[in-house]
């Protein structure tokens, strides 16, 4: 799913709130939507099902928790708290669990609270909020006052599933395969520190939560020992405009680079990648612009700047 939500100036965070929330549950009749909601110009597509259902309606003043599905195991979930209480702020927080009952997460991601971490948004003047969704992810970008995304490094963020590569996390071990990401940290910080799961094992079987379970975001081996890259690392290696590819027709394509996280002083293996779940992709430095739509397969995708206007990712369009 893939909203284009324009809010009028003087909106409430509570219309605001109630809007994002039905939006990524599944309304698609902008009608409906409430009297802060700019309706000529909101946009909704939904060729992919937005993926997430009400959780908890009173998680607190101006707050409301969703979940979505595991990819491997539909009856545990991803729990995201959408908060419009801090002004100048969507806040996502991303929990393993929530108990509705007594409105109280567990195991929340770090810095998915932080306001300056999640996305900018105004109760004065008009704004957009991109919200991109699937069962899989939930992805918020916001233009406020002409400023773009987070309050540090300009990005959009989210919570993100990923694959489950090393052999202890399985289905049955029940560990977390979702994450908490600022794609605007991703593209600017060189080693690649961007993310934080619920809880993770490192390798000496202990379990790690909170600031001692970072993640950090790669793209692949472009290290001169063939070590991995970070995705800021590859920016900065492919940059310019002519970083693309023959294709057999004669023609070129842009790449799109798979996103893996990995921390390696607790574990000598990736934890997994978002990028085959979630189809969000890392592409070389300066090939296309923010809003931009590429192809790749057949479909669209959208391109969101992180960080600086060269520095872009792809994300599948509706």
């Amino acid at each position: 799913m893939r909203a284009d939500y324009k809010y009028l100036a003087g909106a409430t965070a509570a219309n605001i709130l109630d809007d994002m929330v039905a939006i990524l549950t599944g309304e698609t009749n902008i009608a409906s939507l409430s009297a802060s909601c700019n309706k000529g110009l909101t946009t909704i597509e939904s060729q992919i099902p937005p993926g997430w259902t009400l959780h908890d309606g009173s998680a607190g003043l101006n707050a409301k928790v969703i979940k979505a599905p595991l990819a491997d195991d539909a009856t545990r979930f991803k729990f995201v708290e959408v908060n419009t209480n801090t002004a100048g702020s969507i806040i996502t927080k991303v929990f393993e669990d929530y108990n509705a009952t007594t409105h109280a997460g567990t195991n929340l991601c770090y810095n998915s609270d932080v306001a300056n971490s999640n996305q900018r948004v105004s109760t004065n003047t008009a704004g957009t909020i991109h919200i991109f969704s699937s069962a899989r992810f939930l992805l918020l970008a916001g233009m406020s006052n002409g400023q773009w995304g987070s309050g540090t490094n300009a990005g959009p963020s989210g919570c993100f599933e990923r694959t489950r590569q090393c052999a202890w996390d399985t289905v049955a071990a029940g560990w977390p395969p979702f994450l908490f990401c600022n794609l605007g940290d991703l593209a600017a910080t060189s080693n690649g520190l961007a993310a934080y799961a619920p809880r993770y094992m490192d390798r000496t079987k202990t379990t790690l939560s909170g600031s001692s379970a970072p993640l950090y975001g790669y793209t692949g081996p472009f290290g001169s020992d063939g070590s991995p890259s970070s995705v800021a690392w590859m920016f900065t290696q492919l940059s310019g405009a002519f970083q693309r590819v023959p294709d057999e027709t004669g023609g070129y394509v842009t790449p799109f680079f798979p996103i893996s996280f990995l921390n390696y002083a607790t574990m000598p293996e990736p934890y997994g990648e978002i990028s085959s779940l979630c189809d969000i992709w890392a592409l070389p430095q300066g090939v296309a612009a923010n809003l931009d739509v590429l192809q790749k397969g057949g479909l669209d995708f959208i391109c969101l700047q992180a960080s600086t206007s060269s520095k872009i990712f792809a994300i599948r369009k509706g």
